[in-house]
């Protein structure tokens, strides 16, 4: 056997490694969460259509409930959650002209009725999910997982800088409620054939993760008559796993890796190029 030959066999096989590693690489990349926030300040509720959303208006301020369930004009049960804190309209949160019922999830917020991590379960895979957040700092947490397997984690850390801050202060009196912090409607969608089923909020600080209108779809964007190109809102980031990009800036990693496999693609045209002449040659 040629040294030629076996180069050949070693550098093939490297090629299709890469290759094969680059291919299951874009497609973690690729199922993703793209997260967006609302077109407008003081815009409460998504402009999506077919969704479910819950408002804790028909529940009691101050109260904590385990075990609640989520029910959809219909009677059918939308998803449960495991804990939940529930409290009165204030100048940190609450939707709607008049203020309302929101949850929160907080070390302090609740005294001994707190609630640090509410996880609600969906009855089905979903691939939106919205809230309005209110009050916002950079401790909130949100997980979006796929069974036992985290899809997503996304920290509002990354919000803090990027929202305008046309949209700080409560819409209710923009200048006199909470004045410094962000409120905006902000949106999760999963792309590419991605869906999740369970999503937890937590906040282990005193400071509250203030949230109203949650709202779900168990279909993806543009799978929906008159649904077409990016998604609504201003696209913010993607989320895949703990990684955090903005969504419109390329992964370096894949890029790299991709020109790689292209390289080493190349190479391996040139070396079989290059045993076909020898061949040609020794005849």
């Amino acid at each position: 056997m040629s040294h030629n030959t076996l180069n050949l066999k070693q550098t093939t096989r490297l090629a299709l490694l890469a290759v094969t590693f680059l291919l299951s690489l874009a497609s973690t990349a690729n199922a993703s969460i793209v997260v967006t926030y609302a077109e407008q300040p003081g815009q409460e509720t998504t402009s999506l259509t077919n969704t479910d959303v819950y408002t804790f208006d028909n529940l009691t301020a101050g109260q904590k409930y385990t075990n609640l369930a989520w029910t959809d004009g219909s009677g059918n049960t939308v998803g449960t959650f495991n804990s939940l804190y529930v409290t009165a309209a204030d100048q940190y949160g609450g939707a709607g002209p008049n203020g309302s019922n929101y949850a929160v999830e907080s070390a302090s917020v609740g005294g001994s009725n707190h609630v640090e991590v509410s996880t609600l379960t969906l009855n089905t895979a979903s691939a939106y999910f919205g809230f309005w957040w209110s009050a916002g700092d950079a401790n909130n947490k949100v997980d979006f997982y796929s069974g036992t397997t985290l899809e997503a984690s996304f920290t509002t850390a990354s919000l803090m800088s990027t929202l305008p801050k046309t949209y700080d202060g409560n819409p209710r009196s923009p200048t006199t409620l909470d004045p410094s912090e962000p409120f905006a409607f902000i949106n999760f969608y999963a792309m590419n054939g991605l869906t999740f089923n369970k999503i937890v909020f937590t906040d282990t600080t005193s400071s509250g993760f203030e949230a109203d209108n949650y709202t779900v779809r168990t279909q993806a964007w543009g799978s929906v008559a008159g649904e077409s190109g990016s998604t609504p809102g201003i696209t913010l980031e993607t989320v895949t796993g703990s990684n955090v990009a903005l969504a419109t800036v390329p992964e370096p990693g894949t890029t790299l890796l991709l020109l790689v496999g292209i390289a080493a693609i190349g190479s391996v045209r040139s070396i079989k190029q290059t045993a076909q002449d020898s061949g040609l040659a020794a005849a």
